[in-house]
Parts: structure tokens; sequence; C-alpha cells
């Protein structure tokens, strides 16, 4: 790590970064594809409404490594994100070049000191490259998400996306609605009492079935997810 004459740590500037290998127009049809695939988390069939898309360069630290006789390339996000494909990312070693003049890219916060305790092998060498990356907002109903897309494999990094409830709780609890109607008529004819505890059945009932769709939805969540 390179200090200043102050012994201040130096600034974290790519040393260049990975070629840009797709467009706007393209990440945008990669974006579309993702959301009608059959592996994505289930979406509604909604109209997808998609907003910008800006390409910027995400910091990487590469990692050259001997690791059992074998050269080994490992990459390590050089700033926060969330997006687990990041956290480990995986890609073919393609050209690598300047960064661009007008690159949009992020400021590396990560020094490569942090992940040294958990590489394994012989260090030789590191360097900080820029990866680029499409980041596309979409809108669903009122809702902004927003998914990334590599621009040099056309990897897809979701973040979160809608789903709708696999359960259909409200056709569950219209179907019971009309016997409970009938039965809470028959309990005022009958005895107040009755009445009072058809509609508290009736409630549990709307409870327990609206509780069952929302367990649904995050065991599905967490099942695409996994």
């Amino acid at each position: 790590m390179a200090d200043t004459p102050n012994g201040i740590p130096a600034p974290l500037v790519c040393s260049g970064a990975a070629a840009s290998l797709i467009d706007e127009e393209r990440a945008r049809e990669i974006a579309g594809e993702w959301l009608d695939g059959e592996k994505n988390p289930v979406v509604p069939d909604e109209t997808i409404q998609f907003g910008k898309a800006v390409l910027i360069y995400y910091p990487f630290w590469k990692f050259s490594r001997e690791d059992g006789g074998e050269d080994v390339i490992v990459y390590r996000p050089a700033c926060g994100t969330l997006l687990s494909g990041l956290q480990d990312l995986q890609r073919e070693e393609t050209r690598v070049v300047p960064v661009p003049k007008d690159a949009n890219i992020l400021p590396a916060t990560v020094f490569s000191t942090v992940y040294l305790p958990e590489l394994h092998g012989i260090a030789r060498g590191e360097e900080l490259v820029g990866i680029p990356l499409w980041m596309i907002s979409y809108k669903v109903k009122n809702s902004i998400y927003m998914m990334v897309v590599n621009g040099e494999s056309g990897l897809v990094y979701p973040g979160w996306h809608p789903v709708k409830e696999p359960a259909v709780w409200k056709r569950t609890a219209l179907t019971a609605f009309i016997p409970m109607v009938l039965l809470s008529m028959t309990a005022v004819y009958l005895s107040p009492w009755f009445f009072i505890l058809a509609a508290g059945l009736l409630i549990i009932f709307l409870y327990r079935s609206r509780m069952f769709g929302m367990v649904n939805t995050k065991y599905l969540e967490g099942k695409d997810g996994s």
C-alpha cells in the first residue's frame, strides 16, 4: 500500500478496466429476458416500465496467487455491496484497457489488506481494476426496483425484486365468506352469542389465510435466493 510523504495512505486508483462488451440496448434486453425467465423470482403480470440505465465501473481487487502449483485469480469488491454475485465475482480473463476518461467509476474504499487473511497460496500480485456494470431501474406498479447487468459477461445481479403472493388467500377467504355469512345469519336468529362466536371465527380465518400467504411468499423468496 503506497503512502504519501505525510504518511497518509494514497488514494486508491484503478490501474485499468475490463472492456465493456455490452451496450445499453443489449443490457436492457438481458434485463427483460431475466424478468421473463423461468429461474427468476415470481414477477407480477403487470407491465414493467424500464427506466434509466447507467454504466458504472465498479472497483475490484484482483489478487494473483499460486495455490497448489496452479495460478489462481481472485476478485473481491473494493467498495461495499449487498449483491452476493459481486461479493465473490467470477469472470473470464479478458482484455483490460485503460480506464475511459469519461467513465463513471465508483471510488474504492476498501484496501486490499482486508482480504489478505482469507486468501490461500503464495501472493504473485494484486491490482485494482474496474468492472463495467449496467445499473438498470424498472417500475412495477408504484414501486421502483434495480438490477445490475455485467457489461462484460452479461450476468444479472438482481437486487430487491417484486414478488406476488403464491398462496391465493383472498380467493380462499372469499370461498368461505358465503357459508360464514349464512352461519352468522343463523346465529343471529338463534342467539346473539352465536353471532359473536361466528364473527370471531371469521376474523381468525381471514387472519390465518393472510398469514399463510405471507409465509409462503417468504419461503419462495428464500428458495429463489438460495
